[in-house]
């Protein structure tokens, strides 16, 4: 049997081929009507679109690559859902891959994205990920790309995420204001660019109150429940139990939570933890953490946006766009309150647990 074609349908239903092209473009210069019924022709006639042949005629593959550092922090999959559902409606399809911090897999996957000739990329960039290494792939190959939640400093492209100093600030400031001193700063890789901005806001915070940031108390780890836990092992090792215990997102702070209570110190009542990224978990801890919102779902959104408007226009300036975090307070921070003198002594006898 031949294969039908769009002169097969318009003639079925008494349009034009420009018509049917139009509705498979979803156009709204075609009334709902007249879709409908062209579209009823398509299922009688079983019509296939081609969509190969379509792609040589407008030199797109109608895809976008998303490459991105981990699946099981939520912050990413609401990330995700964000950017797919945007890039959707514009009629594209999300192809994803996961470089786990990675560099050799980041650059093994975008080569393998790059062949499949997506239209773009938006890129997590791994801890390791240089400018130089951007330049030699996907500007090498004239691909468009965005950056997302980790910038390249120095380096000239799309990004979108949170100001990570900023956010840093908004928990340095309110635990110092609550009196407390002794300050840990737990999880995330110590290369990744948003861990050490959040460290950045952390201590100009701390600083701006009169407290100095112990940097022995800043561990770095992977950033997930097994390097929340191993950090908050590291900590304790010491025989010091801090004030306040900072996570490098929700994800490390539920294993910090759960590392403090294997040892008996309770969160929220011995020691004040918060942590970033406000995910929905982070509300149903007990007690609930006290968390800054990075905004994930908008993020992704502008990510997309950004993307497609460099996809139709090449030559429009590199955009930075930096979202305000927000500090919500709850329980795992709210109870404790330390007066300067109990600071004071806690201090002198090094943090040691009462």
């Amino acid at each position: 049997m031949d294969r039908v074609t769009l002169k097969d349908v318009a003639a079925a239903c008494g349009v034009s081929r420009a018509t049917v092209s139009l509705v498979l473009q979803d156009s709204p210069r075609v009334s709902a009507l007249t879709k409908e019924r062209v579209r009823e022709a398509m299922r009688r006639l079983g019509y296939v679109y081609d969509r190969r042949a379509a792609n040589l005629r407008f030199r797109r593959s109608l895809t976008v690559a998303l490459v991105t550092t981990d699946a099981h922090n939520s912050y990413f999959a609401e990330m995700t859902m964000a950017i797919e559902c945007t890039l959707y409606r514009h009629g594209y399809t999300l192809l994803l891959g996961y470089s786990h911090d990675g560099k050799q897999r980041q650059e093994k996957l975008l080569n393998t994205m790059l062949e499949h000739r997506v239209d773009g990329v938006i890129l997590v960039p791994s801890c390791e990920t240089t400018a130089e290494l951007v330049e030699q792939s996907l500007d090498a190959a004239g691909t468009p790309y965005v950056l997302v939640t980790r910038p390249l400093p120095g380096h000239a492209a799309d990004y979108v995420g949170i100001d990570s100093v900023a956010a840093g600030g908004l928990i340095g400031e309110h635990l110092a204001s609550r009196g407390h001193r002794r300050i840990a700063f737990l999880g995330g890789p110590s290369q990744a660019t948003t861990r050490l901005e959040r460290e950045q806001g952390l201590q100009s915070a701390l600083a701006a109150h009169g407290v100095e940031f112990d940097p022995a108390l800043s561990i770095a780890t992977s950033a997930d429940r097994e390097g929340g836990a191993r950090a908050a092992h590291l900590l304790l090792r010491t025989g010091e139990v801090p004030d306040a215990i900072v996570c490098y997102s929700d994800v490390v702070a539920f294993g910090v939570l759960a590392a403090l209570r294997i040892a008996g110190i309770e969160p929220g009542t011995d020691v004040a933890v918060a942590s970033f990224d406000d995910t929905p978990e982070a509300r149903l801890q007990q007690p609930p953490l006290t968390s800054v919102s990075t905004h994930p779902g908008r993020t992704g959104t502008l990510a997309a946006e950004l993307l497609l408007r460099r996809l139709e226009d090449p030559g429009h300036p590199s955009e930075t766009v930096l979202l305000k975090p927000e500090l919500h307070v709850r329980e795992s921070t709210a109870n404790l309150r330390l007066t300067r003198e109990q600071s004071l002594r806690r201090v002198a006898r090094g943090g040691a647990h009462r």
